[in-house]
């Protein structure tokens, strides 16, 4: 009689755990459906679908713990060896798991990262994995890695500037008694390179600054600093503020420009 309960009462726990996954199923695909249906960016609806499909695959998470915690709760006696074990065989889905809830407010969709000197637009994110998009002028490519990573390697949001990043540019100089003029008329063929990009980026901080509660409106002009720790190796740094996909085209301008300044001069 009791083997007869015990499998009576497992069908319904079983039965009520195909209810709520069709339910869940229901639920979601009827706030992709509202999304869809919403006049906003397709970024926009990108974050929502990804962020609805996380939340309820976390609800669903608790609601099958629930309806199962009576048959949980009989190996509560065997808990040590049994994480014991499932630490051991699935470390990194544990590891990627912890990653995932310790960065949860890091970042989001949408925003860039760096992650072992890749630089990406951050495109998906589950309780797993990370996915990155990495673009440049002539390609897309993803990049897909475990979020146990947000743990064992350094992740840095690259994001304070949102869609437009901050990019650098090193120059070499023969003679220290040249760097002055040289990295000045660096600076100065940058700026006319960014010139024609202003605008666009005065549009974006401002439209940045109503959207974010703090967001400072930064000094779009290209910055200039100086490498002399070696003195028989100097160089300067061009700094200047890009989309992705338009920082090849502005640095290949920028040394196009210097490299023809410098046959004039010589």
């Amino acid at each position: 009689m009791e083997l007869n309960i015990f499998h009576y009462k497992n069908f319904h726990e079983f039965l009520y755990t195909i209810i709520s996954f069709f339910i869940f199923f229901l639920i979601y695909i009827g706030i992709s459906v509202f999304i869809k249906q919403q006049n906003w960016p397709s970024e926009k609806k990108h974050k929502y679908y990804i962020s609805t499909r996380n939340l309820l695959f976390f609800i669903f998470i608790i609601n099958i713990v629930s309806i199962w915690s009576g048959e949980i709760k009989t190996f509560i006696f065997s808990a040590a060896a049994i994480f014991g074990a499932a630490l051991l065989v699935f470390k990194e889905v544990l590891l990627a798991i912890t990653g995932f809830i310790l960065t949860g407010k890091s970042f989001s969709i949408g925003d860039y990262i760096e992650f072992d000197g890749v630089r990406g637009k951050v495109i998906d994110r589950n309780f797993f994995n990370t996915t990155i998009l990495i673009s440049d002028q002539f390609q897309n490519r993803e990049l897909i890695f475990t979020n146990m990573h947000y743990i064992t390697s350094k992740i840095i949001n690259l994001s304070k500037f949102g869609e437009l990043q901050s990019y650098s540019l090193t120059i070499g100089v023969n003679k220290i008694s040249l760097m002055n003029e040289l990295s000045q008329k660096g600076l100065l063929i940058a700026q006319e390179v960014i010139e024609p990009y202003k605008n666009k980026f005065q549009d974006y901080f401002k439209q940045q600054q109503k959207e974010k509660l703090f967001f400072e409106i930064p000094d779009i002009s290209p910055k200039l600093t100086y490498q002399i720790e070696n003195i028989e190796k100097p160089s300067f740094t061009l700094h200047y503020i890009s989309h992705p996909l338009d920082k090849s085209k502005i640095e290949n301008e920028i040394v196009k420009k210097y490299l023809a300044y410098i046959s004039e001069r010589d």
